[in-house]
């Protein structure tokens, strides 16, 4: 009985192992936000065109960067789009993603699915500082 009772008391005074963050969030103020028309299914879209400041530790940068990755194709989900240029031009606070390694190339969709994050939804664990 006082095996089990002490195993369960475990999880509350020992830390779990935290993984390292592969990026750092922070957030973007943004200096510009345009587009560029892009044919898909027959049908003219708006991709985004960006250049945004961010502070890491105290020190600020700028990118025009969207994908952390680099890649000739990208998927994209067009409403994801118009819900991105709804936000950061109405005042969502948009995050950029830094690798702790290299904070000077931000960027904001981690990968080639056009996706990007706003603060709120962000662990607080993998904030820049």
């Amino acid at each position: 009985m006082c095996l089990t009772v002490g195993a369960s008391l475990v999880p509350l005074f020992v830390k779990p192992a935290t993984t390292p963050c592969a990026y750092f969030s922070t957030p973007v103020r943004f200096i510009r936000i345009d587009s560029v028309p892009v044919e898909s299914r027959r049908k003219t879209y708006r991709f985004p065109v960006v250049e945004y400041s961010y502070t890491v530790s105290g020190k600020q940068y700028t990118s025009k960067r969207m994908f952390c990755r680099d890649s000739n194709t990208v998927s994209v989900d067009w409403s994801k789009v118009e819900r991105f240029f709804d936000d950061a031009r109405g005042g969502t606070v948009v995050v950029a993603w830094v690798r702790p390694s290299s904070p000077e190339s931000a960027c904001i969709s981690p990968d080639i699915e056009f996706s990007y994050s706003v603060m709120s939804n962000t662990s607080t664990q993998c904030r820049a500082n």
